[in-house]
């Protein structure tokens, strides 16, 4: 794996996950219009994975030669499919650090509001232990068949653990599996951002019918951006508590073999 503190990439439009994140520049500095792509429709509006990438997109291009390391998203309120504005605000701009702030809005209302942090290229102290919470092999995995009225499940390759499939009275509540590209594209933080918050919620282990879904905070740590010839990544993502409505949710995105490459935190409503 590369460091995720190297230059980041500029951009790909040649595949559709690409296309759907293209922005255009709205001519005042900082802003930028967007299209919410309809294939990325979920249970309840827009996929929140897929507008937090966005938000990365505009923060890359605010901030280029500083890699995202931190990402957290706040949910004010469902998105439509059709025309956004991403506002940008650059918080701070150190030597070695720069904190943006941006915010999706639709019909002059705010839908997200995304912090990130991000970093120069720097020397720093390393460490990494594997990974102990992985998910049963590949070849022991079976396809994830989404209802078809959730096209964002459609840009993924998805295969669970059979012994997570979210069935409505499972415990522990636990999703684990495997996830790839349906393209051949790198994976960089935009997608990382995305598959973060891809798989079933965790809580749908046990609810039926499956709620505990909606998204109201979510945090993406980036630790490496794999090279280019990964394709498949191991996710694990587990809610051991709800209370009072609330259950947060903890996630590992890993490459096979269980080096970490990221972390996830996310509270979903189970009121």
């Amino acid at each position: 794996m590369t460091s995720a503190t190297n230059t980041a990439a500029a951009p790909q439009t040649s595949t559709h996950f690409d296309r759907t994140l293209a922005l255009r520049t709205s001519g005042r500095e900082g802003w930028f219009d967007v299209e919410l792509d309809a294939t990325w429709a979920s249970l309840r509006g827009v996929h929140g994975g897929y507008m937090t990438a966005l938000a990365v997109r505009a923060a890359e291009q605010t901030a280029p030669g500083r890699a995202v390391r931190t990402i957290a998203t706040t949910f004010l309120r469902p998105a439509d499919v059709g025309a956004g504005v991403l506002r940008v605000e650059t918080l701070r701009a150190g030597r070695s650090f720069t904190t943006v702030e941006v915010e999706l809005n639709q019909q002059g209302r705010p839908i997200t509001n995304t912090r990130i942090t991000m970093l120069a290229e720097v020397e720093g102290r390393g460490w990494a232990e594997p990974v102990l919470d992985r998910p049963a092999p590949r070849q022991d995995c079976v396809a994830f068949t989404p209802p078809p009225s959730v096209r964002h499940f459609g840009q993924a390759e998805l295969l669970l653990d059979p012994s997570t499939i979210p069935v409505g009275d499972g415990s522990p509540a636990r999703i684990a599996g495997h996830v790839r590209a349906p393209e051949v594209r790198p994976i960089d933080v935009a997608w990382l951002a995305v598959i973060g918050d891809y798989f079933p919620p965790s809580p749908f282990r046990r609810y039926d019918p499956p709620i505990g879904g909606v998204s109201i905070d979510y945090t993406v740590h980036i630790h490496e951006v794999p090279t280019p010839d990964v394709d498949w990544l191991e996710g694990v993502f587990t809610a051991r508590t709800s209370a009072g409505g609330i259950a947060l949710e903890r996630g590992t995105l890993a490459l096979p073999g269980g080096a970490l490459v990221a972390e996830t935190f996310h509270t979903r409503w189970t009121g």
